[in-house]
């Protein structure tokens, strides 16, 4: 039995292959729910985050952002589709902020003489 899902994917590659520009659309999308935290640092929702999925960058969407939030899950949504954009259920997308973290953990160490 085959559960409804519950994740969706935004894909910044139209229905017909080409890619969605500009290049920082998804971060735009996002920040519709996006905040400041306590500090003052740029956050995004929880249930709005971008995403890289197979090289391509996204938006990952979670359904339940309809019940919280339906203008909000309506505007992506329509926004996809306004833009031809894919949609898919969520498979095994990487959040840009673990991409990131998995670029510094693979950088060689160097170490460093300083001559006085």
């Amino acid at each position: 039995m085959k559960t409804a899902t519950e994740v969706y994917l935004i894909l910044g590659i139209t229905t017909t292959g080409r890619p969605f520009r500009p290049s920082d659309w998804a971060e735009r999308l996002c920040g519709v729910l996006a905040g400041y935290d306590n500090t003052g640092r740029w956050v995004y929702s929880e249930y709005a985050q971008p995403v890289i999925h197979q090289g391509q960058i996204g938006v990952r969407v979670e359904k339940v952002l309809l019940k919280i939030n339906p203008a909000a899950y309506q505007f992506m949504m329509q926004f996809a589709s306004n833009y031809q954009l894919k949609i898919l259920p969520e498979e095994e997308a990487v959040r840009l902020e673990e991409a990131i973290e998995a670029n510094r953990i693979a950088l060689p160490e160097r170490k460093l003489t300083f001559a006085v």
